[in-house]
């Protein structure tokens, strides 16, 4: 059956099992492709089969760690990776209206501690270097001259060349209307990676500048 499907069989027989999926993965995936009819769809699709945008399926619900989701969230998640309906579409307090899909959250700027969850990324990253023996300082100020644009952090050692690195991190919701017509063709991960470069060229000739991109993935 394998062979009337997908071609001849290799001698000697492939022991992997990745092996004998991956054809019908492939097409499975072709057909899924094929049949997706607006510009939402196909960000979604793309999205949803980049490298590691799963990942989080796999984590272990530690609630230590803060990896231990509730039903509620579980649910939202799910709903958001396959592009279910997860709410009632309303009128937003900051004047926009919210679609039936819970889209509008990722990208308003009324929303809840979306101030908070911006630093805790940054967070995560200074603690990473910092369990790597890499004193680093947030937010440094003075590094422009001229609009005084702060990045998420700096080493405060040397890491390339002599100069030391700075990163920003950004949140990019694929499915938001400034991004869902070209993510259904480009990666929204590198749209805002090449703005924040471009944000940021003024420090090109001082620093190494490294863009960190969390993606909201739909």
């Amino acid at each position: 059956m394998w062979s009337s499907s997908f071609g001849q069989l290799p001698d000697p027989l492939p022991v992997k099992q990745s092996f004998w999926d991956r054809p019908g993965v492939e097409s499975d995936r072709a057909s899924e492709e094929a049949s997706l009819v607006n510009s939402y769809q196909q960000a979604s699709f793309q999205a949803a089969y980049g490298p590691h945008s799963g990942d989080w399926l796999l984590a272990l619900p530690i609630s230590s760690c803060g990896l231990k989701l509730d039903n509620e969230a579980v649910r939202v998640a799910v709903g958001l990776r396959l592009g279910l309906n997860l709410c009632i579409p309303h009128a937003c307090h900051c004047g926009g209206q919210a679609d039936a899909r819970g889209l509008h959250g990722f990208v308003c700027k009324h929303t809840p501690r979306r101030t908070q969850r911006h630093h805790a990324l940054s967070d995560v990253v200074a603690r990473a270097f910092s369990s790597a023996g890499i004193p680093v300082t947030k937010e440094p100020t003075g590094l422009s001259r001229t609009d005084s644009k702060r990045p998420g952090g700096m080493t405060l050692i040397p890491w390339h060349a002599g100069t030391p690195v700075v990163w920003y991190v950004t949140v990019a919701c694929t499915s938001a209307d400034s991004y869902v017509q070209a993510s259904a063709r480009e990666a929204a991960a590198e749209m805002a990676a090449t703005c924040k470069m471009a944000k940021y060229s003024d420090l090109s000739s001082h620093f190494v500048f490294q863009p960190t991109l969390r993606l909201r993935v739909r």
